[in-house]
């Protein structure tokens, strides 16, 4: 099926949200298709929401390692879920 990059993103939610897919795969996907597919218009609680994914989405790093080595400047995977399930609140999608 194809989709639309607005819908690409709804559809990660749901799947992330449904453990259908990790945070790595979750953030790659959002990322890129926030950051270089999206050509449509969103709302303005859709964009600033999105952004806020998008921005967790590319600095997230899933190696323990990066945040010893890092602090602060990567985000794990306790900041994707609180991104996503504030997204799924806000947008009502937790049904």
């Amino acid at each position: 099926m194809n989709r639309t990059p607005k819908e690409r993103l709804y559809w990660l939610l749901l799947l992330y949200k449904n453990s259908q897919i990790d945070a790595e795969t979750f953030c790659n996907e959002f990322h890129i298709t926030f950051d270089h597919d999206l050509n449509e218009h969103l709302s303005d609680i859709e964009y600033t929401l999105f952004k806020e994914i998008s921005v967790v989405s590319a600095r997230y790093s899933g190696f323990e390692e990066d945040h010893l080595k890092y602090p602060g400047v990567y985000f794990t995977s306790i900041d994707v879920d609180k991104a996503v399930k504030k997204a799924n609140l806000e947008l009502n999608l937790n049904n």
